[in-house]
């Protein structure tokens, strides 16, 4: 076959959509997307390059590459099934990592099955290891939450760079150069959600970036947390319970039923303080670096992210 592989368009939406939704349901055996809409939402996103896979002319696959300042990561990564083993998903990771190269990220990642080697086979040939699980945990939502924290949104145009720029300080103690500011601007610009801050108004202790609802990457009757951070240092864990409890105040101002999240398990205090709020975990899988290395994955760090 001729393979090609080159920038999506809006026009190849559909039929990427279509392959994405049928990779996954053919390996998982069921379809766990319903209403989410993760790869129109990413493609429309800065911060994001999105990839096609031609084969003789056809589109027969994808991939997404996030940027999230020092640091990237990439996925979901689709081939359509009949083509599976067919040196596709090589040469779509091959043109990823350049652009990953490309962009200076000093730490590259991507989350996929734990028990599937021939997975991990083809991520260790570009260099990429296996570390801790990331659990994708959750916990149900009564309506009955209070309202705390407050929104990004409502800081309005004026406020939003500065609090944007704040929320850069934090994940940059975390990680020197770790920046969502890409991902803040597509949940507010697409209306995907809201970002959740605690802490002063002017400097807050911590932030999470939220979608919820359809046409997300949550879906109807969830919250789900993309990422979250809490700035280093004394009292960071009690930080982290009231962001936890500003999350589950939203998802209920919001009419969710279920507020989702992930948590890598080397963020050892996180996610046993996690278990102990009453998070369960829905599913494992594990996240695959390069370097081999740490990054933001300590055992202090309070931090939530989901490399799906």
């Amino acid at each position: 076959m001729d393979i090609e592989v080159r920038p999506l368009v809006e026009a190849d939406l559909d039929d990427a959509d279509r392959i994405f939704r049928d990779a996954f349901a053919t390996f998982i055996g069921a379809d766990v997307f319903g209403d989410t809409d993760p790869l129109r939402t990413r493609f429309r996103a800065r911060h994001v390059a999105s990839l096609g896979a031609w084969a003789d002319g056809e589109l027969v696959g994808s991939n997404l590459a996030v940027r999230w300042g020092s640091a990237a990561y990439f996925g979901p990564l689709s081939i359509t099934p009949k083509l599976w083993d067919a040196g596709i998903g090589g040469r779509l990771v091959e043109v990823t990592v350049a652009i990953l190269d490309g962009w200076e990220a000093a730490h590259q990642g991507l989350f996929t099955f734990a028990h599937s080697p021939k997975h991990h086979g083809l991520y260790q040939k570009f260099g990429f290891w296996p570390r801790f699980i990331t659990a994708i945990m959750s916990r149900p939502v009564t309506g009955a939450e209070p309202a705390s924290g407050w929104l990004l949104s409502v800081a309005g145009s004026a406020g939003r760079p500065a609090l944007v720029e704040a929320c850069a300080g934090v994940t940059g103690a975390i990680l020197p150069g770790l920046d969502v500011g890409g991902e803040i601007d597509s949940v507010l610009d697409q209306g995907l959600g809201d970002v959740v801050l605690v802490g002063e108004p002017d400097a807050p202790r911590a932030f999470a970036v939220c979608h919820t609802g359809a046409g997300t990457e949550a879906g109807s009757g969830v919250t789900y947390v993309k990422f979250a951070a809490v700035a280093p240092g004394l009292g960071a864990g009690d930080a982290f319970g009231v962001l936890l409890d500003a999350c589950q105040g939203f998802a209920a101002a919001s009419g969710a039923q279920r507020l989702i999240l992930g948590v890598n398990t080397a963020r050892h205090d996180a996610y046993r303080h996690l278990i102990g709020a009453g998070f369960r975990t829905d599913f494992p899988g594990v996240t695959m670096h390069r370097p081999n290395a740490p990054a933001h994955n300590r055992e202090d760090i309070y931090l939530l992210d989901d490399w799906r």
